[in-house]
């Protein structure tokens, strides 16, 4: 009936569930490099025995950033993800420069990880473990709800 039409596809959920929540992570962690690398980690509240509002504001950005990156790469990739369409130069050209821009971005926080930590490896260690739940957490329920939606 429709053999000139363009169809749209359906990538399986459980591809798009599992696609979404690694950006998300990804996403998160690099928005946690990035921030202990500008001075805003999670740390920042643990360094003195008596933190000052500025150590504790930039601790709760630095939460807040990872929180929202997590969220944020998850539903863009459910966006992008749900459905394909083969025969569109400008959305696979959209595609094509989101995953650019992503791969970049994730080169960019490899290259400040590779700088030796500031504080204790125990400490840096547990933050980013920290980091790295938190933003899995925050990837896997927007990825679970976007892609119920």
């Amino acid at each position: 009936m429709d053999a000139g039409l363009p169809t749209q596809q359906e990538l399986p959920r459980v591809l798009v569930f599992s696609t979404a929540l690694l950006c998300g992570l990804l996403l998160a962690l690099a928005a946690h490099i990035a921030l202990t690398a500008a001075g805003f980690g999670l740390t920042s509240v643990v360094h003195d025995l008596f933190p000052t509002t500025t150590d504790q504001l930039k601790s709760a950005l630095a939460w807040w950033g990872i929180g929202i990156a997590g969220c944020a790469g998850s539903w863009g990739a459910i966006l992008l993800l749900r459905k394909t369409s083969p025969t569109q130069p400008a959305q696979q050209l959209f595609r094509i420069a989101l995953g650019v821009a992503f791969f970049s971005l994730l080169a960019a926080a490899g290259h400040e990880a590779s700088s030796a930590p500031a504080g204790s490896a125990a400490m840096t260690a547990l933050t980013n473990l920290a980091a790295m739940a938190f933003g899995a957490f925050m990837a896997f329920f927007a990825a679970h709800f976007g892609s119920r939606s």
